[in-house]
Formats: structure tokens, sequence, C-alpha cells
């Protein structure tokens, strides 16, 4: 319990910031504060109850669903193509309503399957998360990070800014990053920091987001090192998923042994770097491996169309959705015969729609 909650506290303070508490007081009062409260009693919680009495701190809201890559590890690089719904983003107006309907939030991911710096509205929408005392991330693909974008999502207030990036080896980058260039990536991502530098800002956050795969494995340690000089702060890896990848990919997941033999790699990497921090996900001794997923309790996402699905994974409504939220109120939603039931057998038995996802494990 004390190796859970010291994750968490890391965790937190890592994407939300260490003054979320004052944040939610002055900004959301009494009533947030009892919903933090509340949170917190259901997370140090082996097994969490079906139905809850908070609102999520936390959501992914998908602004987009479009993107100007088409990668084979991503949906929108299958090639069965990414069925459900329309490409679409969420606008603005929209977007407030979504916030607004959820007013326990502290963290807010504005990602879903697509890219991020396309919706023409999310400078906006991180200001309106800000103001609100709400810490927001994105991911981006890096292709159009320009110095005019570098500067609007400073002085919007992001806090978290992530960049995929599998290699810095140039043709196992753009075999799993859909022909990008790492070359250019890396020049938009030094212009960041070095703006960030100039303005003295600590925020924010700067990471990279890695897939580890048998394609990406081998070169693993020169990405570490060459984040580590670059002044990234910290590098997520996480495991390749599967599911929700092209099936040209499908001997691509490393297997048990491999994954044991990476982590011994690594701890090893760790002692290594001056700044960087790396932070495992879903797989190994994780340094914020939360255990079982939580996501259905505590993070659940909202697509471009307004469908609410349990978890970013499962970000394909046609697949699974509990309902609308430009129809039905979130509220409504979140405690629905639907998503209740979906909660209640999570640990009896894996849902179809998880099958094949590192996040699901058992306690």
């Amino acid at each position: 319990m004390i190796t859970y909650l010291n994750n968490l506290k890391e965790k937190v303070e890592r994407q939300v910031g260490s003054d979320f508490l004052q944040r939610v007081i002055q900004h959301q009062g009494a009533q947030g504060l009892v919903n933090m409260v509340n949170v917190s009693l259901t997370a140090i919680k082996k097994e969490h109850p079906a139905n809850v009495n908070y609102l999520p701190p936390c959501l992914f809201v998908e602004v987009t669903n479009r993107c100007n890559l088409s990668c084979p590890t991503c949906q929108l690089g299958t090639a069965e193509a990414y069925n459900g719904y329309s490409k679409s983003d969420i606008t603005f107006e929209q977007f407030k309503k979504v916030i607004d309907q959820v007013p326990s939030l502290v963290y807010v991911t504005l990602q879903g399957v697509g890219e991020p710096l396309l919706n023409k509205d999310i400078m906006k929408m991180i200001r309106y998360c800000s103001d609100k005392g709400i810490s927001t991330y994105i991911n981006t693909n890096g292709t159009i990070l320009t110095e005019t974008k570098c500067r609007e999502l400073i002085d919007a207030g992001l806090q978290n800014l992530s960049i995929s990036i599998n290699s810095f080896d140039e043709k196992i980058f753009s075999e799993t990053r859909s022909g990008a260039s790492i070359v250019k990536i890396t020049e938009n991502v030094k212009r960041f920091i070095n703006l960030k530098n100039e303005l003295n800002k600590k925020r924010p956050i700067v990471s990279f987001r890695a897939i580890l795969m048998k394609e990406t494995e081998p070169t693993m340690e020169d990405l570490i090192f060459k984040s580590d000089e670059l002044g990234i702060d910290v590098l997520y890896i996480q495991l390749f998923i599967s599911i929700i990848a092209d099936k040209s990919l499908t001997d691509s997941s490393l297997n048990k042994e491999e994954i044991n033999a990476f982590v011994e790699k690594l701890r090893h990497w760790k002692k290594q770097v001056k700044k960087l921090q790396i932070v495992t996900e879903s797989f190994g001794d994780s340094s914020n491996n939360l255990g079982q997923c939580k996501l259905p309790w505590f993070s659940p996402n909202i697509t471009a169309e307004g469908y609410v699905t349990p978890c970013c994974t499962i970000s394909n409504p046609s697949l699974l959705n509990m309902g609308n939220v430009f129809e039905t109120p979130f509220e409504k939603i979140w405690n629905s015969e639907k998503f209740v039931d979906f909660r209640a057998g999570f640990y009896k038995k894996q849902p179809k729609v998880c099958i094949g996802c590192q996040n699901y494990k058992r306690n």
C-alpha cells in the first residue's frame, strides 16, 4: 500500500502538479474537496465498486480524430481503417460543454486517435482548462510543432507536452511513424525547449513517448541517452498494443522473457542518465505501475463526436460506448446501467474489448 501511494503521489505531482489540492479548493470549493476524498478512498481499494459516488478527476477528450500521418501502430493506420464514425474535430463550444459537465476535473488529456494540433481551437481549449485550474496534456507527432505553436502552447498554460518518438534511427522511425522525419521533429523539439528556457518557464514538462516493440527495442538505449542530451524531462516507454495496430505488426510484441530482459537493461541505463526520468507503463517493475487498470473508474474517454468510452484505448464507439455526452448529461452516463455493468464484470472476466491490452491485469 505504501509503495502504491508513493507511486501515485509521484505520478500526480508530475502530471497534475504538486499544487493541485489548492487548485481544487480555489476552483471547486468544498464540493470539489469532498469529491477528491471519495476518489482517494476508492483508489486505495483493491477492487473498486461498480457504482461510484464521485465524478472522475481525469478525462481524455479526443479533440480530433484526424491525423496528418497514418502510422501502423495506430488505429488510423490499420488496413481496416478506423470505422465507427466520421472524421471530425470537437468544436470549442462542444469542448466547453464537456468540461462544464464534469466540474471535478483536475487533469485533462486533449488526445485521441488524431493529431491534436490540427484542431484550430486547441489553444483556446488549453486556456479554458488553465483558467479553471485544470492541468492539461497533449501528445503530438511533432511534425507541425512550429515556432508559433510553441509560443501559443506555453502562453495558453499547457502543463504537459508529449511527442511520439519511437527511435532516433531514421529508418526505424520512418517505418513506425508513417514516413515522418526524426531530423525535422528533433529540430522542432529543440526549438520548443529553447523557447521554454528563454521564457524561464518550468511548464510544460516536455516528454517523449516511445513504443517498445521488436522493431524499436534494439535502438532503445540510443533513444534514452539522446533524449537525456536533448533536455527531455520524461521518457514514457509503453508496450506495443497489438489490438489497435495494423495486422502487419502481428509479430511485433515482445514476449515475457524479452520484456524482463529489457527491464534489466533499463535499470542499468536509468543510473547513467543525468536528468531524464524514465517511466515504463504496463510492464515489468514500472515506476508508476499502479496495478489493475483503473481508467474506467477515474479517467474515461470522450470521442470527437461525444461518445463516452471506458478508456482511451477503447476509442472507437462502434466497439463500445456508454452514451453520448452531447445528448445525455455526463453524470447520468457515468453511473448508467451500462457503465455500472461494465465495471461490475471487470474483475470477474476480462471484457472482450480489453483482450490484448497490456493495461489489463488482475490483482
